[in-house]
């Protein structure tokens, strides 16, 4: 009976061994050094852009934002806007993504490329915006001063800034919180009038 009882282990034990080894030469092996050495990297594949390009397959994050509420860009997307609509320069869209690897970091804001303020004002009219934030107070100093921020004091820092340095299409926040941080990064005391902060030597 011992002898039986050893018997039927070892071939228990055999019978185990031998579906293990089986299932493993079943189970996926890694390419060899040869079988990979013609097939390119994705990381080595260079992307080309064209205008029909489809923007999600690398900026899933702005696309995400064209279909999410609260996002400005969900707004202009429910008008018919695509993202040439906005992002309308061809040649600067295409020197930007010149040498675009898929391992490549995606940019969080516009380097190489704007977005025009003229293309905003075909939609949008400048004198009824102004009209439309006359009594608005998102632009007030620390002094109870307040701007209209559509119909700013002609100055040479306000003639530069752009629609979109306030208004952020892909963004969650507000184009009050965003208006008030632009106007921080040059009247950084949060006082709007000029040579109030400084005296003068």
């Amino acid at each position: 009976m011992k002898h039986t009882r050893g018997s039927a282990r070892l071939a228990l034990c055999t019978a185990y061994v031998a579906a293990a080894l089986a299932l493993a030469g079943c189970a996926p092996q890694a390419p060899s050094e040869e079988d990979r050495s013609d097939r390119p990297s994705p990381v080595d594949v260079e992307f080309t852009w064209a205008a029909d390009a489809d923007c999600a397959t690398c900026h899933a994050e702005e696309a995400a934002s064209m279909a999410t509420a609260g996002y400005p860009a969900a707004v202009h997307q429910a008008d018919g806007e695509t993202c040439a609509s906005c992002h309308a320069d061809n040649a600067a869209i295409a020197s930007a993504h010149e040498g675009a690897l898929p391992s490549s970091t995606m940019p969080k804001r516009l380097t190489k490329t704007k977005v025009d303020d003229t293309l905003c004002l075909t939609c949008h009219d400048q004198e009824e915006l102004a009209e439309k934030t006359a009594g608005s107070t998102v632009l007030a100093d620390s002094q109870g001063l307040v701007e209209n921020p559509h119909a700013l004091p002609e100055t040479e820092n306000h003639t530069a800034i752009a629609c979109s340095d306030c208004h952020k299409m892909h963004s969650p926040g507000t184009a009050a919180e965003t208006a008030k941080a632009k106007c921080l990064s040059c009247h950084h005391e949060d006082v709007f009038e000029c040579n109030t902060c400084h005296e003068e030597m």
